[in-house]
């Protein structure tokens, strides 16, 4: 029986020829010839037959024998999404990094190089379906003379995670991968023009003047942290180690997000807060009908320049976007400014994102709180992830080995910075 990499090499190679013919005859403009037609067929047939090779070839793989189909597989391109521009992995690849997780990082294949970080030496996780545990003997009982000690107690088959927070910077920010810290310049001031007279007897020169540059530094800094977890548990209950890998991944996103709303900018991307044009200016109350933060979210389009319009949007937290929709219940406008057209929130007609990290509209007297932002996020904001937007696992066997623990390691690198402040406007908010 061929190997299943060599069935998914063919069938892709079969797949690329069928795409090759349709593209052909896209550019030209016209239908497939009769020999383009047998050819595409016979390349869409070959390219199922070789799929149905790959699943039986994967029904009976050596891992999912040993393992008793406990451990299903993680899912490729086909499955769940990928996080964050991480790119799907091959069906080879999620193989080995099941196997590698399994054997505590001592198994290691040369088909975990599809995802190897050389800088640190962890692997790119594959995109993830949900996590379940395996049934786990309990004590379940309250007395001895009842016979609970002998009684099994049955773990549900699902961990429940809990809700993710809204995590809104980087879905609006331009985020683009470096190797190395960049140097990126930006204008400060524009030249200005002036008005000559026509030259004659005398001559009346052009008055000179040139435009004023910036310069910031576009690093990586390192976050993660590590979950030690016992040799007994990782043997008992056969799907902790997807729940706690799950659980490092979501720990590095919610702390990212962080930085890149309240960052110092000092060993951490620096955070919006602070950082964008005043916009509005003066703080605006928040009283009992919500009129004025109404006339806010209006007062702050004019702010903008038309240049940066094109991809505006907002950035709130999802209870700043209740309060405004409450305002516009209580204003009774003839014409809502906050809707929602095909599952997107839009206020002004332009789309809402949602930052848990955004400050909250303030409860007490407070003034100089920041709560909204409104612009062109892809302008003014920049992420530079450093070996990939991907988050990195690394299994760590011998530092706790003598207390029977492996450490679960996540890591990434990444910095943030507000490019052009210009094309971010703020809406300060006190309370009456």
């Amino acid at each position: 029986m061929n190997k299943l990499i060599d069935i998914l090499q063919n069938q892709k190679e079969a797949m690329n020829q069928a795409d090759a013919i349709v593209a052909k005859a896209y550019q030209e403009g016209r239908e497939f010839t009769a020999s383009e037609q047998t050819s595409y067929d016979a390349a869409m047939a070959r390219y199922k037959h070789l799929g149905t090779q790959a699943d039986e070839r994967q029904a009976t793989s050596t891992l999912r024998q040993v393992l008793g189909g406990k451990f299903p597989l993680l899912m490729t391109g086909g499955g769940a999404p990928a996080r964050h521009g991480q790119k799907p992995m091959s069906t080879e690849y999620n193989e080995a990094f099941i196997a590698f997780l399994r054997s505590g990082g001592k198994h290691a294949s040369s088909a975990l190089g599809e995802g190897f970080d050389p800088l640190f030496g962890g692997f790119a996780l594959p995109a993830m379906p949900g996590m379940s545990s395996a049934l786990y003997e309990g004590t379940g009982g309250s007395s001895t003379t009842a016979g609970g000690y002998a009684v099994s107690v049955p773990t549900d088959s699902l961990i429940v995670p809990l809700g993710m927070p809204d995590l809104g910077v980087r879905s609006v920010a331009k985020a683009i991968p470096t190797a190395t810290d960049i140097k990126i310049a930006s204008q400060s001031t524009f030249g200005t023009a002036g008005w000559k007279t026509e030259s004659g007897a005398s001559q009346n020169l052009f008055s000179e003047s040139d435009p004023a540059l910036g310069q910031f530094t576009l690093s990586a800094f390192m976050t993660g942290l590590t979950h030690p977890v016992s040799w007994e548990l990782l043997q008992d209950v056969q799907m902790f180690q997807e729940f706690c890998v799950r659980d490092l991944i979501n720990a590095v996103d919610i702390n990212e997000d962080n930085a890149f709303v309240n960052g110092t900018g000092t060993g951490m991307p620096l955070g919006l807060a602070g950082n964008t044009a005043t916009g509005t200016g003066a703080p605006y109350l928040v009283e009992s009908t919500g009129v004025y933060l109404l006339n806010a979210t209006d007062d702050v389009l004019g702010t903008l320049k038309g240049s940066y319009f094109r991809n505006a949007a907002w950035l709130m937290s999802r209870a700043t976007a209740v309060a405004i929709k409450k305002a516009q219940r209580q204003a009774n406008l003839f014409a809502p400014v906050f809707t929602r057209e095909n599952g997107r929130d839009l206020l002004h007609g332009f789309p809402v994102s949602y930052s848990s990290n955004m400050p909250a509209l303030p409860t007490a007297t407070t003034a100089g709180v920041t709560p909204i932002l409104f612009g062109s996020f892809q302008d003014g904001y920049v992420i530079g992830d450093r070996g990939g937007a991907g988050t990195f696992v690394k299994i760590l066997d011998q530092p706790l080995a003598t207390a029977g623990q492996t450490v679960l390691l996540a890591y990434k690198r990444v910095d943030g910075r507000v490019r052009r402040s210009e094309a971010i406007q703020q809406i300060s908010i006190s309370h009456s």
